[in-house]
């Protein structure tokens, strides 16, 4: 619903229309008498009833108490012709996103960024409030290049649409989410430290973790699959700066970093080359003779405390001896460190011996296919053994691409089906596993058009006796394999909808409405599809992020090969 320009919005004034996003519209607007410009968001993706708008006031509130640096200053809130709006604080030098799309940044103004970002987060966290959508569109840059945090909490307000559950709902940017967010598990601060970790990434690398996915395979990704690490795509970066990502971005929650900021902190220490934080240099003073005067201590200023220590820095205290007579002189007695250092130089090179000479007899991994030459539609099993404990990577179908997650069990093997695509390409492609971004193993997989059965006829050579001679009974020709398919006939805000899955083959599948127009995907409940079953139906409620009169899609997403299968479009209805 657009507002005109001259519309009084409290002690605001609209002025101009700034921009559209997923929240909605926002227009520039003035406070008279206090020659102040704010920025005011209508939150179109709210349905206007009772019990939201109540919901509304209380989290606005809550966001409009926080007060921080890093953190843009709601200045009101209110309703216009039933539909919410925020007034906050207007920040004209662009955001974040816009910083990325001119390219990689250095490290010093990419720590300085983090280090905002994740002050602003941990106060927020402090209160009780997590941000739900952290993302370099939302980080917005002051005219000093300060980073501040904008749509705090606007996305769990999406959550309070006219539908009574509150589970299940997911909320957020697909590339920037939570495991947790995507399944509509319970959310808290640790899905922001797990969004402040992928921009780190990206800022790091130039790219996202999983770059280059479709939709619902970076919704998959963010759940099943490990990210490539970022040394990988940046060779600047080294193992340590992997370690500290890569824990940002645990699959787990608890296994997180207990705090943005102590997660900027080992960040800064990995890519300075620093020595952890909590570690000091201590310097020991050299005795005082009694002739040296005595000096008294000057009192130290407070100062904030470093995020680093640096034991190479000029700047570090350094103790001054005073004059003192000299030693007496110690006649050295004969060291055994010559013969020890041969004796730990022998113990090493018998280790890196005996580490090879294992390394050489532990099995090569091994790959098998059963079937070798398999009909499109059909299904081949992959066996690979002799490879690391418990490994997860992909096992990679080529000609087109197409990627199938893995993890190995304890002892290192791995047996998965995979199906082969309706339109792979006849003729011999490779199958190859891959972890750690190498695929180390391959094998050929032969695929042949599928072989059509022909009915016989009956015979029509005339009998003697009619009674005598019963035709023959045709045989039946079997039903081709299709590909499985998703139909969905409508989708209701408030009833909910009916899908029907087809030639699923079986298995458990995760289901999702997708909202063409907020661009946010909402998963909506798993299906257990029986063996063998060709057509499946089952009803779910639609989840709080679909709006009636949006466009939508339903896709089914299986959850061991993450393969997914979307409807047609409809448009979603109220009722």
């Amino acid at each position: 619903m657009p507002i005109g320009t001259g519309t009084k919005l409290g002690q605001y004034e609209v002025q101009d229309f700034i921009g559209q996003g997923a929240m909605g519209l926002v227009y520039r607007a003035y406070h008279v008498q206090l020659e102040r410009t704010g920025a005011v968001k209508v939150l179109q993706g709210i349905a206007p009833d009772p019990d939201t708008t109540a919901r509304f006031r209380h989290e606005a509130q809550a966001i409009a108490q926080m007060r921080h640096p890093n953190i843009v200053n709601v200045y009101d809130f209110g309703e216009h012709d039933g539909v919410p709006y925020m007034i906050i604080e207007y920040v004209p030098g662009g955001s974040l996103a816009n910083r990325l799309s001119e390219g990689r940044l250095d490290t010093a103004t990419t720590l300085k960024y983090l280090r905002g970002i994740a002050a602003g987060l941990d106060h927020a966290h402090g209160l009780g409030i997590v941000h739900r959508d952290v993302k370099p569109a939302n980080v917005l840059l002051e005219k000093d290049d300060t980073p501040v945090l904008a749509d705090f909490g606007l996305a769990k307000l999406l959550q309070g649409s006219s539908l009574k559950s509150m589970t299940g709902v997911t909320t957020g940017t697909p590339a920037y989410m939570a495991p947790e967010q995507v399944t509509g598990t319970k959310v808290g601060p640790a899905a922001d430290r797990y969004a402040l970790a992928t921009i780190a990434y990206e800022m790091l690398t130039g790219v996202i973790p999983f770059d280059g996915e479709g939709l619902m395979e970076l919704l998959y990704a963010h759940v099943h699959r490990e990210p490539t690490p970022p040394s990988a795509r940046n060779k600047a970066l080294g193992p340590r700066v992997d370690a500290v990502i890569m824990r940002g971005l645990a699959k787990d929650p608890a296994a997180r970093w207990d705090s943005c900021t102590a997660m900027v902190d080992a960040l800064t220490a990995a890519l300075t080359n620093r020595p952890d934080p909590a570690l000091a240099r201590t310097v020991m003073m050299p005795p005082v003779t009694s002739a040296a005067p005595h000096v008294a201590p000057t009192a130290a200023t407070a100062v904030s405390a470093p995020s680093y220590v640096d034991t190479e820095a000029p700047s570090d205290p350094m103790a001054v001896a005073f004059p003192s007579p000299p030693p007496p002189v110690i006649k050295k007695k004969k060291s055994r460190k010559g013969l020890i250092a041969v004796a730990a130089i022998v113990i090493v090179l018998l280790l890196i011996i005996g580490v090879a000479g294992l390394l050489a007899l532990r099995p090569a991994p091994a790959l098998s296919l059963s079937p070798s030459t398999v009909a499109v539609g059909d299904s081949v099993t992959v066996t690979a053994s002799h490879l690391p404990a418990n490994q997860r990577g992909e096992i990679r179908l080529n000609s087109t691409l197409q990627t199938f997650p893995f993890r190995a069990d304890s002892n290192g093997n791995v047996s998965q089906s995979i199906a082969v695509p309706q339109d792979e390409g006849i003729g011999d492609h490779t199958i190859q596993v891959c972890w750690n971004s190498t695929c180390r193993i391959t094998a050929i997989l032969h695929v042949i058009e599928p072989v059509a059965l022909v009915t016989p006829s009956p015979s029509t050579t005339p009998s003697p006796t009619p009674e005598a001679s019963p035709s023959p009974t045709p045989a039946t020709t079997p039903t081709p394999t299709q590909p499985p398919s998703v139909t969905v006939e409508r989708i209701s805000q408030n009833n909910g909808f009916s899908f029907v899955l087809h030639y699923a083959g079986g298995g458990s599948w995760s289901i999702y409405v997708y909202d063409l127009n907020l661009g946010r995907n909402n998963f909506a409940g798993t299906a257990s599809v029986p063996s063998g079953n060709t057509s499946y139906p089952q009803r779910f409620n639609t989840p709080a992020g679909v709006m009636a009169t949006h466009k939508a899609y339903v896709t089914a997403c299986h959850t061991i090969s993450g393969r997914c299968y979307s409807s047609s479009t409809v448009t979603v209805t109220l009722t």
